[in-house]
């Protein structure tokens, strides 16, 4: 079958709840993970405008980009890009391209940016040009510490939310974080994953919000998002990973410690649809903080 041929077959439309089978097996194909229904459902269509597109040959899902509405923290609406995949077999010959073509002209009347988590395997950027994307890169480590935790540091239940919502307010974020947004992340979906880790220092209240996990060897924590006092954040974060054996964090520079394991490295994307100038596309990231819960990496998916 050559190129031709293909790209003639293909019908390209948005999901349904229904495409489910044909999304979870691309999935499988694609990335060897397995993913629920009930995460299909929460993830592209816990609200009116997050959505998966894809390309179909018949019946048959064989590309898909997923598109999560999201504002930013002086409220504007963006999306962000997830689940993107092609079947190998219809790589290299502009399927991929094309429905990113698609999206983006159905998105452009309803937000001007689109936030992107490129991989080694995924830096299409929907067609946009190289001066009007800001790229960052973020790196991931681990901990590793015999010590134990100090007495300021208090775990609680994600429950408990609610209890702290006179701390969360609009802070430094690239994304809004408000109370909306942390009950809609970490109460709807999975939450007895989550735990509120707190620390108080003379007036102040820092709170991170870590994701607990095991593997072969035991049991980690991620840092996933914090709100409260930003005085006091990095000296929480010290007295984590000062104490806490198999913590997971992400860091804006490199960091040469020998009980630190760099596990990878996180890209990070803002693609404006229409020409910006220098000084307005820099104010965006300026000063704002992102987080391991603004991205996929570590949510369950079964």
């Amino acid at each position: 079958m050559n190129s031709k041929s293909k790209n003639s077959k293909i019908n390209y439309r948005k999901l349904k709840i229904s495409d489910y089978e044909e999304f979870r097996k691309l999935f499988y194909f694609c990335f060897k993970r397995k993913i629920s229904l009930e995460f299909f459902k929460w993830r592209y269509f816990n609200d009116k405008f997050s959505f998966c597109y894809g390309a179909f040959v018949s019946s048959k899902l064989i590309a898909n980009v997923g598109m999560i509405s999201i504002k930013m923290n002086n409220k504007e609406k963006i999306f962000s890009r997830h689940s993107s995949m092609v079947l190998k077999k219809y790589r290299g010959i502009g399927i991929y391209s094309n429905l990113l073509n698609k999206v983006k002209k159905k998105i452009l009347k309803k937000a001007r940016l689109i936030v992107m988590w490129p991989n080694k395997n995924n830096f299409s950027s929907f067609g946009i040009d190289k001066e009007n994307i800001i790229n960052k890169k973020y790196y991931l480590y681990k901990t590793s510490t015999l010590n134990t935790l100090s007495y300021r540091i208090k775990n609680h239940s994600i429950n408990e939310l609610i209890k702290f919502k006179k701390f969360i307010e609009i802070n430094d974020n690239f994304f809004l974080k408000n109370l909306v947004y942390f009950k809609k992340r970490y109460l709807t979906y999975q939450k007895n994953e989550y735990l509120i880790n707190k620390f108080e220092f003379k007036k102040f209240s820092s709170f991170f919000i870590l994701k607990r996990s095991r593997d072969k060897l035991g049991t980690n924590y991620t840092i996933l998002d914090h709100f409260g006092s930003r005085k006091i954040r990095s000296k929480h974060i010290s007295y984590l990973i000062m104490n806490q054996n198999k913590l997971i964090f992400l860091s804006k520079k490199k960091i040469h410690k020998h009980n630190y394991e760099l596990l990878n490295h996180i890209n990070f994307k803002i693609g404006f649809m229409k020409k910006t100038n220098f000084k307005e596309k820099n104010n965006y990231l300026y000063n704002k903080e992102i987080f391991l819960g603004d991205t996929d990496i570590f949510l369950t998916l079964g």
